[in-house]
């Protein structure tokens, strides 16, 4: 993997870390102030819909619009960037404010066919929560399109940067706008955070030479590729995210608090994978779509491996983690006594949750650079074909699970679900291409395997003796087996001379030594 690659990675994976560490802080907020009551799920799921969008728009477009603007740019156009920007800019502020005002219209309708059991007090609050957090889809698809911008222009620091703002915002929320106006201050305060975030990226993208002026003349060849690759790219994501709605639709008959329970789990969960996976992914892309271009397969296949070898190593200690220790990480996150109605029982049912979520974690990783790896050959069907049939493994697998596993028979067949779109695209990328897993990658493997039991062994033996009596004692016994689990499989991974732990610790040396 090249310097300038590893270099963004790192670059992505601080900046998410921060914003997520932020993130949490603010849904900690939400469990301390309101529990997992009834009011809660309103809220959890009246958000789905710009949470969902904000899952899948902004990596949407820079699969769809960066391949573009990046051939311009290499070719020193300029004058052509520029244009392609503003129609862009144009195309994504109407299609997004369309989708914005009927969105508000119909919101009633969206949440009885979300939460079919909703009636009454539940319906009302739901209903008036998700209109006011659809403007958020407008800033989210404005927010997408600077991303992609920035990083075609090799910028991460601000595109990153952006989650951390609308975090802020939102947490600025409970003491400015939750005293006056209770949960639909939490709303207010989230849609005003996605516009904050989009607004942060203008400077530098004004920087970069684009303007906001509207261009309405669609009719390019650049605007036709683009167009050729927006429709399925969408559906793909769309039809991916759809486990999101599914997911809540089988959740709210459960009873009260199971959905909060799956909704704070997945966001544990999807730390790793913010933090990791689009980390590696995102720089990854480009280097793909220029091995294609070039048809340079042997390359190709390398960087797969590699970004293979970089999520696995990653992500395998992060899924021990979960199971070893997941009550101990969500009264961490959640938990902070006092006033707080975040209960055991909370806990309990958050606990179960991530661990069946935890299990799908590297192949949702996988499922991410596999499908990255289609749309940089211009193969946008296959990626559409395994996104819908993972659909119909999730649900089927979730609907068989409830009975024996309650809202965890979900998280599980989300790992399921995950399996199989993981299998199905590797086997058909095999066909295209050929074997694209080389041998490092099953060394890293074994070793990582090794690590990880390693680091399992030591958080067992040391999770009964670490004090548990008092909620700091508990707080600074959770960081302790955090830190111990990290820095056993650090040895761990040091003493089987894994190359790619030792090249990362000889890179952060150098730059120690160079300050």
């Amino acid at each position: 993997m090249s310097q300038t690659i590893l270099r963004s990675a790192m670059i992505i994976m601080v900046m998410t870390l921060i914003g997520r560490v932020i993130g949490f802080l603010r849904d900690t907020l939400l469990a301390h102030q309101f529990g997992n009551t009834f009011v809660t799920d309103a809220y959890g799921v009246a958000y789905s819909i710009p949470y969902t969008i904000f899952l899948f728009v902004p990596g949407a477009l820079n699969a769809i619009f960066l391949p573009t603007l990046k051939q311009q740019i290499t070719l020193k156009q300029k004058d052509q960037a520029s244009a392609l920007f503003r129609k862009m800019f144009t195309f994504t502020l109407l299609l997004y404010l369309v989708i914005s005002i009927l969105g508000f219209i119909y919101s009633k309708n969206l949440v009885q066919l979300l939460a079919p059991a909703y009636e009454g007090k539940e319906l009302v609050i739901a209903t008036h929560l998700m209109q006011i957090m659809w403007p958020s889809a407008l800033f989210i698809g404005l927010l997408g399109m600077f991303q992609s911008t920035l990083n075609a222009h090799q910028q991460y620091f601000f595109p990153t940067l952006s989650a951390v703002v609308n975090s802020l915002v939102i947490i600025a929320a409970y003491p400015l706008l939750v005293p006056h106006f209770g949960i639909y201050g939490v709303a207010i305060g989230t849609t005003i955070g996605f516009a904050f975030a989009a607004f942060t990226m203008l400077p530098s993208v004004a920087k970069a030479g684009y303007n906001l002026k509207p261009d309405f003349y669609w009719n390019t060849l650049e605007m036709r590729k683009i167009g050729e690759r927006f429709f399925p790219i969408m559906l793909g994501s769309i039809v991916t995210q759809m486990t999101v709605f599914i997911e809540l639709y089988l959740a709210v008959g459960l009873g009260e608090g199971k959905l909060s329970s799956l909704k704070r789990a997945f966001t544990v969960y999807q730390l790793p994978i913010a933090i990791f996976v689009g980390a590696f992914i995102l720089p990854i892309f480009p280097h793909l779509v220029e091995h294609f271009t070039n048809k340079k397969w042997d390359q190709m296949k390398a960087s797969i491996t590699e970004g293979m070898r970089y999520l696995f190593l990653l992500l395998l200690p992060t899924i021990f983690a979960f199971v070893m220790i997941p009550k101990e990480l969500i009264s961490f996150l959640y938990q902070w006594g006092g006033n707080s109605k975040f209960d055991a029982r909370d806990v309990q049912w958050t606990s179960i949750a991530l661990i069946f979520y935890g299990l799908g974690l590297f192949f949702v990783a996988l499922k991410d650079l596999l499908t990255r790896a289609f749309y940089a050959m211009e193969n946008t069907r296959t990626p559409v074909i395994a996104a819908v049939l993972s659909i119909g493994v999730f649900t089927g697998a979730s609907m068989l699970l409830i009975p024996y596993l309650d809202h965890g028979g979900i998280a599980l067949g989300t790992a399921i679900g995950a399996l199989f779109h993981t299998l199905f695209l590797g086997i058909l990328l095999r066909k295209q291409i050929g074997r694209f897993i080389l041998p490092s990658f099953w060394i890293t493997m074994v070793k990582t395997l090794l690590s990880s039991a390693v680091m399992s062994l030591s958080l067992m033996l040391a999770r009964s003796t670490l004090p548990q009596d008092t909620l700091i004692k508990a707080k600074l016994s959770t960081l302790g087996l955090i830190g111990l689990g990290a820095l056993s499989f650090l040895i761990a991974m040091i003493i089987l001379r894994e190359s790619l732990v030792l090249h990362l610790l000889q890179n952060i040396s150098k730059r120690l030594l160079r300050r």
